[in-house]
């Protein structure tokens, strides 16, 4: 692929910024706090203040503070940055990250949309129902302190071979260099740029250049398949030759086994060819919790919680004997017949939420609007239902041109109606328009 360039214009897009304010902000508790009333009080200041420093190559990272958390026995030092730091690296890691999911592979699984733990289960399981004889053996490997012993030229090297910007690449180094060694965990590019660094130096390497076909990996929790033991032995070799090269180390934890005495303990599940278990910690952690709750409310929760994960695999027996409950008695609420009904009588048009920013230059039909919807940015707003390429999706507007063009559409009864939403910049602003 072609290194990428004009990145920079991508992050400091007004919509861009907007969207990752309102990611940082988002819930109660954290716009109560004075950093976060402070936030919102001087947005349009912040904001521009975070693209002037973007555009000029001048944003750095103001500080952060360190704490400890204890996960399953292990304490972990983690990293965290202000408000305001939070919404540039969520406005840049939103664009940048977009960038970097196109180069990895298709059987990587951590912090990727719609790739996640159950995703990740469902393609192990076709896996071996796929090729029964050629995923009879397991390698199970991880990295020692994976986060805190990359070397960051590496980091930096992967990057370079993504993106031209050179402005784009001396932000990124900037907030990579934040810490003295490896990637903060509590900074929201690590899980990003962790998933790069793997992809570029072991991913490619073993399924293209080396032909592995069952090869999947959860952040550097890796696990590979294959028909015979020495089959993955000389795999295992290739990997630690990869891994060792980038300064990395394998966990002495690794092993090669039988998938059906042992099964693979991948995922927060343990899978066989025929049958899924729920992992044996999560068992015993949900067992201790629930017979310490005495408070009903409480005590559903964790049974939702509890039910979300064994839903997944057998486990009605396990789900009975911890809650007293069989999985069939949790009804489906698709069953109930139920639907929402507004008290003010608007139509709320059931599709996706699009940004304005999302259908720019794309051909679409306006089908219906509702007037006057008040969303948490305010009062007053138009929600319209359109049509792209077969699909009903829909997007908030409150700009005056655009409402007013929508209520003379209505009063002529032009509806439905084909345009093209362009975008126009005027100084600092941006307007969209129909076309």
């Amino acid at each position: 692929m072609k290194r990428l360039g004009y990145i920079i214009e991508q992050i400091v897009d007004r919509d861009n910024m907007n969207e990752a304010f309102d990611a940082v902000l988002r819930g109660s508790q954290r716009k109560r706090t004075r950093a976060g009333r402070s936030l919102i009080r001087n947005r349009e200041q912040v904001i521009d203040r975070l693209i002037d420093e973007i555009e000029c190559d001048l944003y750095q990272i103001k500080g952060y503070r360190e704490f400890e958390v204890v996960e399953h026995g292990k304490v972990r030092v983690i990293q965290s940055v202000n408000y305001e730091d939070r919404v540039a690296l969520h406005a840049i890691m939103s664009v940048v990250g977009k960038h970097i999911k196109k180069r990895l592979i298709r059987d990587t699984y951590a912090a990727i949309p719609q790739r996640g733990i159950l995703d990740g289960l469902n393609r192990v399981q076709k896996h071996l129902r796929d090729d029964p004889e050629g995923t009879k053996y397991c390698f199970k490997m991880d990295i020692k302190k994976f986060y805190q012993s990359i070397n960051q030229d590496f980091i930096l090297y992967s990057l370079s071979r993504i993106f031209k910007d050179q402005r784009l690449l001396n932000t990124l180094a900037r907030i990579v260099r934040i810490i003295p060694n490896g990637l903060s965990i509590g900074f929201r590019p690590s899980q990003d740029l962790g998933n790069l660094l793997l992809s570029h130096y072991l991913d490619h390497n073993i399924k293209d250049r080396y032909g592995v076909k069952h090869y999947f990996r959860y952040c550097d929790d890796i696990v590979i398949l294959a028909g015979t033991k020495e089959e993955l032995q000389e795999i295992a070799k290739k990997v630690h030759c990869h891994i060792e090269n980038i300064g990395l180390e394998v966990k002495n934890n690794e092993c090669i086994f039988d998938v059906e005495e042992r099964g693979i303990d991948f995922l927060g599940y343990v899978i066989r060819h025929d049958y899924v278990l729920v992992r044996k910690r999560i068992k015993k952690n949900f067992a201790r919790r629930i017979k310490k709750v005495r408070s009903r409310k409480r005590r559903h929760e964790l049974i939702a919680s509890f039910y979300g994960i064994v839903k997944h695999c057998n486990a009605n027996h396990l789900f009975k004997t911890l809650t007293g409950m069989s999985e069939r008695e949790i009804r489906k609420f698709s069953d109930l017949g139920l639907k929402w009904e507004p008290a003010d009588g608007k139509k709320r048009f059931d599709c996706s939420i699009v940004t304005i920013g999302d259908i720019v230059n794309v051909p679409i039909v306006i089908e219906d609007f509702e007037t006057d919807i008040k969303t948490k940015e305010g009062e007053g707003r138009y929600l319209v239902l359109i049509t792209e390429n077969g699909v009903h999706k829909k997007f908030f507007t409150n700009s005056e041109e655009m409402k007013n063009l929508l209520d003379q559409m209505r009063e002529r009864d032009m509806l439905p109606v084909e345009t093209i939403i362009r975008k126009v910049a005027m100084g600092k602003i941006t307007k969209y328009k129909f076309t």
